[in-house]
């Protein structure tokens, strides 16, 4: 090929790239409104909310609407707890413990719409201790005041256990959106010790600090649904990811009228809980971790 006949292909090239990012109109249609939940129970004495909102549209600038008036229950086939409409949406039961080893099932009337979850309360192993871990990265000039959370407790023998850690520093929440909680099956550590095992970090910590670790037992359909939730937001690889898609809940309407476009979103989980506190040691008691 001569370089006359290069030119003309490198102009040839540069001209249909131009015409490909030439801009264009497009009107995008409204979605289905769905109703969106958000709602859980656990095993520890407490007053447990359920929010109900509706969907908005993907371009949309407001918030999305909450809905009110429902009638809402949960029940262990036992007992039927009655939830009160605390402000627009905002649903709580009086303050009541969930027990492992029971079906939770959530039931939902709005706009004369019955809508149902079922949810079972898996038992959480206790925490022995927690101990504090760091990284040496002086070799890069890198100062790293993080301190990382390593847990000590036995996981159960029986297979298919899920949980997810919650991190509190000085009585506030650190890991408080879904990307920065560390969440795992048992897959490797079923029936084992777990030591100094790591599950989560806390930037910029100080000695005496107090570090409160949360560890829930959640079922392996809550698991899913956020690596779904990830899937889709922050492990989104853009256009080269694969099409959008809402993660799958575990809310079902009753009464279906057969159109999927009008399904409800969100998640109603039964969880136990388990709790330990201790505050931040000298560096010198922190434990040196390895890169692996």
């Amino acid at each position: 090929m001569n370089m006359k006949n290069i030119l003309y292909t490198i102009l040839t090239f540069i001209l249909i790239l131009s015409s490909c990012t030439e801009p264009y109109d497009t009107e995008l249609e409204s979605g289905f409104v769905r109703l969106v939940v958000q709602g859980s129970i656990s095993d520890e004495l407490k007053i447990h909310q359920v929010i109900l909102s509706k969907s908005a549209d993907y371009f949309s600038n407001e918030p999305a609407p909450k809905v009110s008036g429902a009638n809402i229950s949960i029940s262990d086939g036992e007992n039927s707890f009655n939830l009160t409409e605390i402000s627009d949406g905002i649903y709580e039961t009086d303050s009541i413990a969930g027990v492992p080893g029971k079906t939770y099932t959530l039931t939902i009337v709005s706009d004369g719409i019955t809508y149902e979850s079922q949810c079972y309360m898996n038992y959480c192993p206790p925490i022995d201790s927690i101990n504090f871990g760091y990284y040496d990265l002086s070799q890069y000039d890198i100062v790293d005041s993080s301190a990382y959370i390593l847990l000590n407790a036995m996981e159960p023998e029986t297979p298919d256990n899920f949980y997810m850690w919650n991190i509190y520093r000085n009585g506030v929440l650190e890991t408080d959106t879904i990307n920065e909680v560390y969440f795992s099956d048992d897959v490797f550590i079923n029936g084992y010790y777990m030591y100094d095992a790591e599950v989560g970090w806390v930037r910029n910590v100080a000695i005496d600090d107090t570090i409160t670790l949360e560890m829930l037992a959640i079922t392996e359909e809550y698991f899913n649904y956020i690596y779904q939730l990830l899937s889709v937001t922050d492990w989104n690889m853009g256009p080269f990811g694969g099409p959008p898609a809402n993660p799958d809940g575990n809310i079902i309407e009753i009464n279906d009228n057969g159109n999927d476009n009008d399904d409800p979103l969100g998640f109603f989980l039964a969880y136990s809980i388990y709790r330990i506190t201790d505050t931040i040691p000298k560096k010198d008691e922190w434990i040196e971790l390895e890169w692996f």
